[in-house]
């Protein structure tokens, strides 16, 4: 099969089931509510159904699901226009040069796969985003805590300091740890925390002002240099909202898009996948 046809059948059967879905919610008739965020990931990832999911599936699947969004350029035509196609496109694009520390962070018991319980957390930090969940007093927390002149804001020595400050990151890993308990304590996941640190900026590498100063701009709307609560407040408003979305499509399309977890990349030459059926 072409990848044009392929990828022409698959996007059909995507809008096939968005209308679908669209169709009944217009039409008010009950429906079984949805599965889990981390159950639909679940779903999705497991390719061999062995009910692990490995570092290899993850990608298997992302690469897809890139591929999806981006059927014309393989196919040799023009990329999309889309704003909102191109904006997911981004977002993945992100959220798989992260996938190899989100993999390690969820894999609580070290054994290279994730389970449906560790994938539950996925849902524990989309119920965490939901008022009184706990997800914007703990943001509250770790401001308070690295505000060290209580001014209620946050400047580049003060996010400097807290960085390289044994104490504040036990504070902020302590607190952390509360609301979602991926390591057996605290202690545990600052040990990872460090090493993934580490693994991103290198080995004895330190956070100085000029990466600070640097990594504050896209939040520092008004530029004077400082971190204030609104800003905070402005941005995790609107990446918990995006994750809302991102969330609400997975788990409306997820399922269906499982369908294709029997397909493998092949590179060599040929199609560009393989299906078993």
């Amino acid at each position: 099969m072409s990848i044009t046809r392929y990828y022409t059948s698959s996007i059909l059967l995507l809008m096939v089931a968005t209308i679908t879905i669209s169709s009944v919610n217009s039409q008010q008739f009950q429906q079984p509510p949805a599965q889990p965020l981390g159950d639909v990931l679940h779903q999705l990832f497991d390719k061999d159904k062995n009910q692990k999911v490995s570092l290899e599936e993850v990608n298997s699947q992302l690469d897809m699901l890139e591929l999806i969004l981006n059927p014309a350029v393989e196919a040799g035509g023009q990329d999309s226009n889309n704003d909102e196609v191109n904006e997911y496109k981004q977002l993945l694009s992100g959220f798989k040069s992260a996938t190899p520390t989100i993999f390690n962070l969820l894999d609580v018991n070290s054994d290279k796969s994730l389970s449906k319980s560790e994938l539950a957390h996925v849902t524990k930090f989309e119920k965490a985003l939901k008022k009184g969940g706990g997800m914007r007093e703990l943001l509250r927390d770790l401001f308070l805590i690295l505000d060290d002149n209580a001014d209620e804001l946050l400047s580049v020595d003060e996010l400097v300091d807290g960085c390289g400050n044994d104490k504040v990151i036990a504070k902020i890993l302590t607190r952390v740890h509360e609301l979602f308990p991926l390591r057996t304590d605290a202690d545990e996941l600052k040990e990872f925390a460090m090493s993934s640190i580490e693994s991103v900026i290198g080995d004895g590498a330190v956070v100085d002002k000029e990466s600070v100063t640097k990594g504050m701009k896209w939040i520092d709307d008004d530029e004077d240099g400082h971190i204030s609560k609104k800003e905070v407040g402005k941005y995790y408003n609107l990446a918990g909202k995006k994750f809302m979305e991102i969330s609400k499509t997975i788990k409306q399309l997820g399922p269906m898009l499982a369908m294709f977890g029997g397909m493998d990349m092949n590179r060599g030459g040929g199609d560009a996948f393989k299906m078993d059926l």
